[in-house]
């Protein structure tokens, strides 16, 4: 089969490319649109069905004399799946409904004045200035939440997005606001939005007279689900399983048989109905045991509650919802122990509103000693543990939470609601841009910072981009778990001549955007800042990298008492190093520059480094911005790392040699990039080792650079003598093992490695550049000149037990380098 020729496949590329752009453009195009306050949005669990509380508030919305000239839109993720839905409000103008993620519901979430949802919005969206967004989840929890699962802050990331962007945030109870929203997800101090504690609107429909239960009846009947009149009503409402919300397991056969047998030993007179997750209800639905016996997806849960007589329930919320009935609830929880293994739970068994059990056999006894006064009755043995669960966790639903969320959200009336923001505890929030995330000395010093702050004064937020490859999640898995995690995912609705735009910002040609689209271009920044961490105002905000224009650019519209950006090196000189006769940081560092405008404080990692900054930059910020503070050593982690075993094969070296003795081993640890110098440490190595056969060479790290420099030791006849391993997770196995640490740089920011040398009590041979002071004073090591023959002797001379190797005291160290970065953002106490 003959190939495409060379136009053919340029126009299928452009063809591509035009399909990928519209879809973008049509997006960017309605963010452009006027926000319409009369315009409402709901979407319930992703688009499935008409459910939940914002159900409830819809309906209260559309019946409301008062509320007539507002226009409705309802997400579904299939509306041929949700045809009754559909047919009911068909004949009404106000009510339309979208599919999930078509050009009308991104055109619906940019205009809609108000947005309601019970679950999260995705990644692409960010609330625009004159929207109101309510936000008002699914339920009290149960089941740990956020940052307390084992996901944690990778989990958590698009709902922390969501509840940051909440104008309001709905809750059941002070336990709910306190023990999900404050605590789970880590909202205090940060969260612009306000918690209303009033109930949950759905569970209205839990009340209400018997017209309102014999239409539930009815509905029930019309998809096939027959209840007697006289039959007591045992409703089985387990939660999903599994690891995995987006996966959950499916166990629609076990259920199937839990409900066959509970049939078999329940008196007559119980009928049980099994009402899972709408997570799983795909898997129930196929499981044809459960045809007249599962309660449909699309049906309100809380109107089934209203007719239940005992809920059977496992780990799920519903019970919360279902305590406002007074009616007996019991758990049963065989698993209880796998459960709290891998997800967990946030009341202690003694505090739930009813008697657990661990088979069906117990579960049919106490179903059936309901109401008879006996020893096994639930309203006997939970009498008092209900009533206490009912005053604390649902204190508020009582058939009227609809029209207090409306009177705080829609008709601007608090008298006599609970409505209040999240809480402020005193700490100052500080919010840093990582970097990368990849292994290098930027996110080395990053997470060592992150653990060296006094979190009890500090709280802080980190932002990333995607971590999306091994080496990003292994560093983001070492973040600091009392610190909270953004991360920037999806796209910026930006229209194709915004992103001309951009894209000559990101090369630092300023001068090439005019001054009107400059202004639309720092809109859609600041937009997109929203769109990351929502509307919070954080007092101080740090780009802890410095090399990433598109950063550097975004936290400058972020509003923040004061903001930073770290430099880590001779920036003019990076800029300027050649790779391969290419600038690889030519580009982003002359955008970065063009960026310092938005920043209040430059920091470079040394004061020798500021001073160079500020005389190489000068061009681009006033000498006065230029501050300085050293990096941090994580000294638990450089110790712990240093007792664990090194990897197999990193140290060859340590063989004996020819005659028997021990070799003399240096290490080098760094990327092995052209300010590093690997060509002139492999020179010296090979004369010193001329005078002393016993040395060997290990060098740590990976780069551009590293082919280069292994088939420079294999010329010279170094093979066996200099050992290349790579990248690795824990280099300080290896320098623990070592007897010095050598490096042969040019240029450095601040030598982290010489920190983590002496750490670990080695004695240390560097090259002389201007930030070697700030890791090595006079009398602290050895300091050579910049040459082959300098470094050659230096290393002889740590050889023969002639270079001094002082006591570092790194606690003290990291507790002065604190207070350096305090000063250095404006924060000093």
């Amino acid at each position: 089969m003959a190939l495409p020729t060379r136009p053919a496949r340029t126009m299928t590329r452009l063809v591509r490319k035009l399909g990928q752009a519209a879809p973008h453009e049509l997006k960017a195009a309605a963010r452009a649109l006027p926000v319409d306050p009369d315009l409402v949005v709901y979407e319930s669990f992703a688009g499935n069905g008409m459910l939940c509380n914002p159900e409830a508030i819809f309906r209260a919305l559309l019946a409301d004399p008062a509320q007539q000239h507002r226009r409705h839109v309802w997400v579904l993720a299939d509306l041929s799946a949700y045809a009754s839905t559909v047919a009911e409000f068909a004949g009404d103008p106000r009510v339309r409904f979208v599919r999930r993620g078509s050009l009308a519901y991104h055109r619906a979430l940019a205009t809609a004045g108000l947005l309601v949802n019970n679950a999260t919005f995705p990644p692409d969206w960010g609330k625009r200035p004159g929207q109101t967004y309510l936000n008002t989840w699914h339920g009290t929890p149960l089941k740990a939440m956020g940052y307390d699962e084992a996901q944690g802050a990778w989990g958590a990331r698009n709902v922390l997005r969501n509840f940051m962007m909440a104008d309001y945030l709905l809750s059941t109870s002070e336990f709910m606001s306190e023990q999900m929203y404050e605590h789970a997800y880590r909202l205090v101090n940060i969260a612009p939005g306000e918690l209303v504690e009033v109930g949950y609107p759905r569970t209205d429909l839990q009340f209400g007279d018997a017209a309102r239960r014999d239409g539930t009846r009815a509905r029930l009947a019309a998809e096939g689900v027959v209840l007697g009149a006289d039959e007591t009503l045992v409703l089985l409402a387990p939660t999903w399983k599994g690891e995995s919300f987006h996966a959950p397991r499916n166990d629609a056969a076990d259920l199937a048989a839990l409900v066959d047998e509970l049939d078999g030993r329940l008196p007559a007179g119980h009928r049980v109905l099994l009402k899972v997750h709408q997570q799983v209800y795909r898997h129930a639905s196929a499981e044809p045991r459960l045809a007249g016996r599962l309660v449909p997806n699309h049906l309100p849960t809380n109107a089934v509650l209203g007719l239940t007589d005992v809920l059977v329930t496992d780990y799920s919320s519903i019970f919360f919802d279902f305590l406002s009935t007074g009616r007996p609830i019991v758990f049963h929880t065989p698993d209880r122990e796998e459960y709290d293994g891998y997800r967990g739970c946030y009341l202690a068994p003694e505090e739930l509103p009813g008697p657990q059990v661990a088979s069906a056999e117990e579960l049919a006894a106490v179903v059936s000693a309901v109401g008879t006064g006996s020893g096994l009755d639930p309203t006997v043995t939970h009498g008092e543990a209900y009533a206490a669960a009912r005053a604390r966790f649902a204190p508020r639903d009582d058939g009227g939470a609809t029209q207090r969320v409306l009177d705080v959200v829609v008709r601007g009336r608090r008298d006599g609601h609970t409505v209040r923001p999240t809480r402020r505890d005193g700490r100052r929030t500080l919010m840093l841009y990582l970097g990368g995330m990849m292994s290098n000395g930027i996110t080395s010093s990053a997470l060592n910072l992150l653990r060296s702050l006094d979190h009890a004064r500090w709280d802080v937020s980190v932002v990333m981009g995607p971590i999306d490859n091994d080496d990003r999640v292994a560093n983001a898995e070492t973040i600091d778990p009392r610190v909270r995690q953004f991360v920037r995912q999806g796209n910026p609705a930006m229209s194709k001549t915004q992103w001309l735009s951009r894209r000559r910002m990101m090369r630092g040609y300023l001068e090439n955007v005019s001054p009107p689209a400059l202004a639309r271009l720092d809109a859609a920044l600041a937009q997109d800042w929203r769109r990351v961490v929502g509307s919070a105002f954080f007092d101080h905000i740090v780009d802890f990298s410095g090399y990433s224009p598109a950063w550097t650019f975004l936290l400058g519209h972020a509003p923040a008492r004061s903001r930073s950006v770290w430099q880590h090196n001779d920036l003019l000189a990076d800029q300027m190093r050649e790779v391969r006769g290419k600038r690889p940081h030519e580009a982003n560092l002359r955008a970065v520059f063009t960026s310092y405008a938005r920043f209040d404080h430059l920091v470079s990692v040394s004061e020798a480094l500021r001073d160079i900054n500020a005389r190489s930059l000068a061009a681009w910020a006033p000498a006065d911005k230029f501050a300085a503070a050293r990096n941090t050593v994580d000294v638990q982690r450089v110790v712990s790392g240093a007792s664990e075993p090194a990897p197999e094969g990193t140290l060859d070296a340590l063989r004996p040699t020819e005659n028997g003795a021990r070799p003399f081993v240096f290490v080098s640890v760094g990327r092995v990039s052209p300010e590093k110098n690997h060509a002139r440490l492999i020179e010296a190595f090979q004369k010193a080792q001329r005078s002393r056969p016993e040395m060997r060479l290990v060098v740590v790290g990976d780069g551009p650079l590293r082919a280069e420099s292994e088939a420079l030791a294999s010329r010279l006849g170094l093979a066996g003598l200099v050992l290349f391993v790579g990248l690795q997770r824990n280099p300080w196995s290896i320098m623990a093992e070592s007897d010095c640490f050598v490096l042969s740089s040019d240029y450095e920011g601040q030598p982290m490695v010489i920190l983590e040398a002496r750490t670990l009590g080695l004695p240390v041979v560097s090259t002389s550049f201007d930030s070697v002071g700030s890791a090595l004073a006079p009398g602290e090591g050895l300091v050579v000149d910049r040459t082959v023959d300098a470094l050659a002797q230096g290393m002889v001379a740590a050889a023969e037990g002639r270079v001094p190797c002082v006591d570092f005291d790194a606690t003290a160290y990291n507790a002065l380098v604190v207070s350096e970065f305090e000063r250095a953002i404006g924060a000093a106490v």
